[in-house]
């Protein structure tokens, strides 16, 4: 048991550590950086698909499409991922009451 313990931990510390290692090396590389930069991006997108095509037609998919728009718009005027994140929040919130 106290093996398995210290491999569990092992590889914990070495998934953390080691991506930390190489990424120090290659800092200053130009397509590292505009990799970093739209990456964030790129898996919201995903998420947002993603949780579209799995929604229930009807109600349940015009609140998220409501919201996913509320917060694009938001992000858009603000540049404030908070704030974007909560009006998206509030206007599938209050989409539920109206609309169901």
């Amino acid at each position: 048991m106290i093996a398995a313990i210290l491999v569990c931990a092992a590889v914990t510390f070495a998934l953390r550590f080691l991506p930390m290692q190489v990424a120090h090396r290659y800092r200053d590389r130009e397509d590292l950086k505009e990799f970093s930069t739209l990456l964030p991006a790129g898996l919201m997108l995903i998420l947002v698909a993603y949780t579209l095509v799995e929604a229930d037609p009807g109600t349940q998919l015009s609140r998220l499409i409501l919201a996913a728009a509320v917060s694009v718009l938001v992000n858009l005027a603000s540049k404030n991922f908070l704030i974007s994140f909560l009006a998206g929040f509030a206007a599938y919130s209050l989409a539920g009451l109206v609309l169901s």
